[in-house]
C-alpha cells in the first residue's frame, strides 16, 4: 500500500494549520494568544465567511448569549447559554459564546445572528474532543463566523469575562498589520522521537535531528532584518544550543524556508552525550523592529531521553507518559482500529519491548470499563526506502508478541494507561517492527497528540511514524502527521544479566491453589491482572485492589494446571509470576 492518509474520521479535525488564520485572545493580557479551535467553513454546508480568503475577520467585545431556558446541563452549565431557543439579550456588535450540548450547531449560530452577533464562539461539550460542526438545517443561512473552542479554554475566557470586557479575534490575519512575521508548527522540524530511550542516544551519533522552520511575512511591508533562532534547554535549565540565521529578506506576503536543504540553515542538534530528562527545543523569529503580533513568533516543543519509553508523542510533563489531547477513529470503520507506532534503530538490539501506553474514551453515555484492547507488536517485514517507495505495504507483518489490557473503571476513560505483552521480546537492530493498540468497539476512541505536529518530519525524512489501522488496511501517515497518536512503547535492556526495569515483585499464596488465592504485589491502589496459560491464551482478567499490596480473587472457573499471573500496577509497573490451580 502506497503512503495513504485516512482522511475521513468520525472527530475529524477541521482546525486551520496555517497560523495567519487564528482564534486569539486580545484583551485582557490574562487571555491574550492563540487557541486550537475548528470552524465552520463554507464549502461543508455553512454560509459562514472564508477564513481562506486574507483580512477576512471580526474582533470584537464577547457575550454569554441567553434564551430564556431555565436550569443547569450535565456538564454544569446554564441552559439558558445553549442558545437552541430565540435569545432575549441583544448581541448587537457582539461575538457570542455559546455552550454546545443538545441542539443543532448551525440553529445556536443562527440564533445568534438574528440578535445581531457578529461572530459566534461554541464551547465544545467535553475536555480534548475535536468534532466537525455539522450545518444543520439552518447552517446555510448562517453568514457571520463560527469557531468552536475546547471547554477547558472556554470556560476560562468565560471566568475572565466575569471581571470585564473580552475582546477576542477570529479570522485571517494577512496583511491587516504593517509588521508582522510568524512560524507555523506545520512547518517546522521537530526532534525525529519525541522520547527516547537512553539506550539508543548514549552520545550525538546514535540520537541528533536537524532543525528548521518557514517563515511568514503576514505583514503588508517588506521586511529586511529576520532572523531565526533556535535554541535547546537541557533538563537542568540550561541553555546547550544556540544558533541563529540573520539577514533575511521577505516581501509582504511571502516566506522563506530555513531547513538544511537551503541557504539559510541552522546547524544540527547533537550532544556528546545525554542526560535524562526533558529537553525544551524552541525556535523564535524577529522582524529587527516590534511585532505587531507577536504570539505566533515563537514555537515550542520537548523531547525526553528515558530509560522506558519510546514515542513519536511528548511526555506529560506531570506523568510523564504521553497524553491523548483529542480522540479520533474512522468514520468508515466496521470492525477493527489500530493505532500504531513504528521501531525501526540500528541499535534496538540493545531493548526489549514490555508493552503499550494509550488513552481511549468512548462515545456518550457509553461506558468503557471491562473494555478490552488487543496489543501487538509485528515485524514489519516489507522491503521499502520509505514514503515514497512504490513498495511500501502491510503484506508481510509477523506477530512476535501480544497483550491484552482490560479497563478497571470507567474513571480512566482519557487517561493513559499500560498494557502489558504477556512477553518481553528482544529487538533487533535495523528491524522495522509496528507495535499496535487494537479496539473491535465502534464506541471506543483511542489517543492523538494535541500538541506535536510532525508534518515537516514526515516531508523531511519520509519515514512512516505513527501508522492506522482500519478494518485490516493500515494507512502510512494515519489521519496526518499533524495529528500523530499519542501512544508509547514500553522498553527495558535488553540484557539478562541486568535486572529488568519498571518490575516490582510479586506472588501468590496458597500456591498450588484451589478456588481462592491472594495475589501480592509490591504496590498500591488498582491493577490489572491478567492470566494466561503456558501456551499464552488468555484465561481470565480482572481488576485488583490492592489494599496493603494484596487481593483475593477467586480461579474456580479455571482448569487444573500451571497458570502465568501478569499484574500491571496504575504507575505501569508490573510483577509476573507462575501459578498452580489444583
Amino acid at each position: 500500500m502506497k503512503k495513504l492518509l485516512l482522511t475521513l474520521s468520525v472527530f475529524a479535525l477541521s482546525a486551520l494549520a496555517y497560523a495567519q488564520v487564528i482564534t486569539a485572545g486580545i484583551s485582557p493580557q490574562n487571555i491574550v494568544g492563540n487557541y486550537n479551535f475548528t470552524w465552520a467553513q463554507p464549502g461543508s454546508g455553512w454560509g459562514c465567511p472564508d477564513f481562506n480568503i486574507p483580512g477576512t475577520f471580526v474582533e470584537d467585545t464577547l457575550m454569554v448569549v441567553d434564551d430564556g431556558s431555565t436550569g443547569i446541563n450535565a456538564q454544569g452549565n446554564p441552559i439558558s447559554a445553549e442558545g437552541c431557543n430565540p435569545l432575549i439579550n441583544d448581541l448587537t456588535g457582539k461575538i457570542a459564546v455559546i455552550f454546545r450540548n443538545t441542539c443543532e450547531f448551525g440553529a445556536k449560530a443562527m440564533n445568534a445572528q438574528n440578535a445581531g452577533a457578529v461572530g459566534v464562539i461554541i464551547v465544545n461539550r467535553n475536555p480534548g474532543e475535536v468534532i466537525a460542526m455539522g450545518a444543520g438545517a439552518q447552517g446555510a443561512n448562517v453568514t457571520i463566523p463560527v469557531v468552536m473552542l475546547d471547554i477547558t479554554d472556554g470556560l476560562n475566557i468565560i471566568a475572565e469575562m466575569g471581571n470585564g470586557p473580552v475582546v477576542m479575534f477570529l479570522g485571517n490575519k494577512t496583511g491587516l498589520y504593517p509588521n508582522d512575521a510568524g512560524i507555523s508548527g506545520n512547518a517546522t522540524l521537530l526532534p525525529r522521537q519525541a522520547m527516547v530511550p537512553s539506550q539508543l542516544a548514549q552520545n550525538g551519533t546514535e540520537y541528533n535531528f536537524d532543525l528548521g522552520a518557514r517563515i511568514y511575512n503576514y505583514g503588508n511591508q517588506a521586511q529586511n532584518a529576520v532572523s531565526l533562532t533556535a535554541k535547546v534547554i537541557n533538563p537542568t535549565g540550561v541553555e546547550v544550543y544556540s544558533n541563529t540565521v540573520n539577514g533575511i529578506s521577505l516581501a509582504a506576503g511571502d516566506s522563506i524556508d530555513v531547513d538544511p536543504t537551503s541557504a539559510n540553515n541552522l546547524p544540527n542538534f547533537s550532544m556528546p552525550s545525554y542526560t535524562a530528562g526533558t529537553y525544551t527545543l524552541t525556535y523564535s523569529v524577529d522582524l529587527g523592529v516590534a511585532d505587531d503580533y507577536a504570539a505566533d513568533n515563537t514555537l515550542s516543543t520537548t523531547f525526553t531521553i528515558t530509560d522506558s519509553l519510546y514515542s513519536f508523542a511528548q511526555a506529560d510533563p506531570t506523568t510523564g507518559v504521553p497524553s491523548g489531547s483529542n480522540y479520533y477513529r474512522p468514520s468508515t470503520n466496521n470492525q477493527t482500529y489500530s493505532i500504531c507506532q513504528v521501531i525501526d534503530n540500528p541499535n534496538a538490539s540493545r531493548l526489549k519491548a514490555k508493552g503499550l501506553w494509550f488513552s481511549a474514551t468512548a462515545a456518550a453515555g457509553v461506558a468503557i470499563d471491562g473494555e478490552e484492547i488487543a496489543l501487538y507488536l509485528y515485524k514489519w517485514e516489507d522491503p521499502f526506502a520509505d514514503l515514497n517507495d512504490a513498495n511500501l505495504a502491510f503484506n508481510t507483518l509477523t506477530e512476535v508478541a501480544n497483550g491484552y489490557y482490560y479497563f478497571p473503571s470507567d474513571t480512566l476513560q482519557g487517561v493513559s494507561v499500560y498494557g502489558a505483552f504477556t512477553a518481553p521480546v528482544g529487538l533487533m537492530d535495523n528491524q522495522r517492527y509496528l507495535a499496535c493498540a487494537q479496539t473491535v468497539n465502534l464506541s471506543v476512541y483511542l489517543g492523538h497528540e494535541g500538541n506535536t505536529n510532525l508534518t515537516w518530519n514526515e516531508l523531511y525524512y519520509a519515514q512512516p511514524m505513527a501508522p492506522i489501522e482500519n478494518d485490516g488496511s493500515y494507512f502510512a501517515v494515519g489521519f496526518g502527521s499533524d495529528i500523530p497518536n499519542s501512544m508509547a512503547v514500553s522498553v527495558g535492556n535488553n540484557d539478562v544479566n541486568v535486572a529488568e526495569l519498571n518490575t516490582v515483585s510479586g506472588k501468590a499464596f496458597p500456591n498450588p491453589a484451589n478456588d481462592l488465592v491472594t495475589v501480592s504485589i509490591e504496590g498500591e491502589g488498582m491493577a490489572q491482572l491478567i492470566i494466561t496459560d503456558v501456551a499464552g491464551k488468555v484465561a481470565m482478567a480482572t481488576p485488583l485492589n490492592l489494599a496493603t499490596g494484596q487481593d483475593q480473587i477467586n480461579i474456580e472457573s479455571l482448569e487444573a494446571g500451571l497458570y502465568i499471573f501478569n499484574v500491571t500496577l496504575e504507575n505501569g509497573k508490573t510483577a509476573q509470576f507462575n501459578v498452580v490451580k489444583k
